[in-house]
């Protein structure tokens, strides 16, 4: 319990500090937020063991890590479509846009049954993070060259899965955060249509804004505010073949931009 008031005295300081400038908030708001992270690592690494990679335990645990982060941070996330997250029994590929590290508090606000989200294998040797992720059930995918074999051998597993156990796996389109902060999404990399068509399972949109004047990464801005996301109507990929992966896969990012778009104004 000495760590907890540790904790939650430096958590006031940090608090404090925060009102001498925007750096010295920016900085305060970024170990809080890592703090955030570092208490749910701790938790899940106690309470997975009991569960080991039951698909469930982020749904279970997600709840406290958004609490935790909106009391710290200040901020709330105001999300629509909830609904679109369990229309549809079976599995399908989550596919939100990837703005900032706030995209995992936004993703925890909404988290479905049944979900794991696909990382790169470098993401498992991370201290804590990792070590809980890999608890949980979520999977780790090789992206080193001459790996391809592997990568197909792994995705098959995963697609089995998605069908058999109607699995629901979260994958970030984009691959990266975009750190231009322009409002605009990154071109869409097509692993996770491809996973999608090949299972023939739809794809669930998720759109996340996050206004400038809440954070910005280049101007060292983290404020608090409100955050918006909508969850989009699934969308099917029953009757599609391979070579239609890339048509499906521009027209969400269309639709995902348009809806960004939207949010950004009503901001």
């Amino acid at each position: 319990m000495c760590w907890l008031l540790n904790l939650g005295i430096i958590t006031v300081v940090l608090y404090f500090l925060s009102f001498i400038s925007k750096h010295v908030n920016y900085i305060c708001k970024m170990f809080l937020y890592s703090c955030c992270y570092l208490i749910l690592a701790v938790v899940h690494m106690i309470y997975c063991p009991f569960f080991p990679k039951n698909r469930d335990n982020t749904y279970t645990l997600a709840p406290l890590f958004y609490h935790l982060s909106r009391l710290c941070l200040g901020i709330t996330i105001e999300a629509e479509g909830t609904e679109h997250l369990e229309s549809y029994e079976g599995g399908y590929i989550l596919s939100p846009n990837h703005q900032s590290s706030l995209d995992t508090m936004c993703i925890a606000r909404i988290w479905p049954h049944r979900a794991i989200i696909l990382m790169k294998k470098s993401l498992m040797y991370v201290p804590f993070f990792g070590w809980a992720a890999y608890l949980s059930g979520h999977e780790f995918i090789t992206r080193k060259s001459g790996a391809s074999s592997e990568v197909r051998d792994h995705m098959n597993i995963i697609n089995e899965r998605i069908k058999k156990e109607r699995l629901r796996v979260c994958v970030f389109p984009e691959g990266t955060r975009n750190k231009a902060f322009d409002g605009k999404m990154l071109p869409f990399k097509k692993g996770g249509f491809h996973m999608a068509q090949q299972c023939q399972a739809p794809v669930v949109p998720v759109v996340i804004y996050i206004p400038p004047s809440l954070y910005d990464g280049k101007n060292w801005v983290f404020n608090s505010g409100v955050i918006k996301m909508k969850v989009l109507e699934p969308v099917s990929t029953v009757g599609l073949k391979p070579e239609d992966v890339t048509e499906l896969t521009n027209s969400v990012q269309t639709k995902m931009q348009e809806t960004l778009d939207e949010l950004s104004k009503r901001a």
